[in-house]
């Protein structure tokens, strides 16, 4: 393994392009069978993925807490609300007010809002996988879980909900480091066992497709899709459980495969500005422009085609590196300034 850890390059360049594509292909996951078994498959894990991969890359620091994560959601968070004024024309008037507008999250900007909350944990979940070793790690993961199971609960203020009910992902990253580390090595070395590991996870993902496929009528478990309501609200303690355990087995299975893979390290650096401007570019193309609805009738293959080729451009654009550069100064101005 290099010093950067490239599996987890891999992992995070893959999980970048189901996030984008799963965000696209929503637009149609009520209208075809096909669209929501593919939606369903990639909302199993996607932002598992995620969590589990900025665990692993965590470094507790009150500087890069402030200069950095806090700058990056408010930059972020002015950008949506910019954008929300210009183009989607929100009253805030009428969602609380333009103060909470910009302080609490729009839609996917839940995520920079989250790391925040996280990166306090840092300390005790560190001391807990160093001191403790395995037994330590084993102990800060249930706590973790526990904290998420019981926060169905209540009725989170502020949008918490998603900050409790996925935490769980963030802390195995950071408390099975060394065991996910010594997975992705493993598996480099050991060509077999990775393609066992892919085959395994083909099998199973595609049973489920199948499964969500054949269900009548079109499955919409929003509650278990998205884990952002309390248990009175939908969501469902067994099925969270069912839902960490999935999520951890198949992020721990892809850093199997992902080790031995090279096409989306170089993707998997530049995650910033994709997640941060793809949200905006789809709600662009689906209201004003209105680019979904021609399709929203027609043959669902194409419709899926459609969506996964504007998912496309969109992170094809977003990683010109014009853009790049554009948002790494941003997003570093503060935190790599010399001093």
């Amino acid at each position: 393994m290099t010093q950067r850890r490239d599996y987890i390059d891999e992992l995070k360049g893959f999980g970048i392009l189901l996030v984008v594509a799963g965000h696209f292909i929503e637009q149609y996951r009520m209208n075809f069978s096909l669209v929501s078994a593919l939606f369903f498959c990639i909302y199993a894990f996607h932002m598992a993925l995620f969590c589990i991969c900025s665990g692993l890359v965590a470094r507790f620091s009150p500087r890069k807490l402030v200069t950095q994560q806090l700058w990056l959601y408010l930059v972020g968070q002015t950008l949506m609300l910019a954008f929300r004024a210009a183009v989607l024309r929100e009253n805030f008037a009428e969602t609380g007010g333009l103060l909470s507008a910009w302080l609490l999250p729009w839609r996917h900007m839940w995520y920079l809002y989250a790391l925040l909350f996280w990166h306090l944990t840092l300390p005790v979940l560190t001391w807990l996988r160093d001191k403790g070793g395995v037994f330590g790690s084993c102990l800060g993961m249930a706590a973790a879980c526990g904290l998420a199971l019981a926060g169905g609960l209540t009725e989170w203020p502020f949008t918490l909900v998603r900050v409790v009910s996925f935490f769980p992902f963030y802390a195995f990253g950071v408390l099975f480091r060394p065991q996910l580390d010594a997975l992705a090595g493993y598996a480099a070395a050991h060509r077999g066992a990775r393609r066992a590991v892919t085959v395994g996870l083909l099998a199973v993902y595609g049973a489920y497709f199948v499964g969500v496929l054949l269900t009548e009528p079109i499955m919409d478990s929003s509650a278990w899709l998205f884990h952002d309501v309390s248990y009175a609200g939908g969501d469902n303690p067994v099925y969270r459980v069912v839902f960490y355990a999935v999520g951890i087995a198949t992020t721990a299975a892809l850093a199997a495969v992902a080790s031995g893979l090279h096409g989306f390290a170089v993707l998997g650096r530049h995650t910033l500005a994709i997640y941060l401007l793809h949200l905006p570019i789809l709600a662009l193309c689906a209201e004003p422009l209105q680019l979904f609805e021609p399709l929203r009738g027609g043959p669902a293959v194409l419709a899926l085609l459609w969506a996964l080729a504007l998912a496309g451009g969109t992170v094809a654009v977003l990683n010109l590196p014009p853009i790049q550069r554009a948002f790494d100064f941003v997003g570093n101005c503060w935190y790599k300034r010399k001093v």
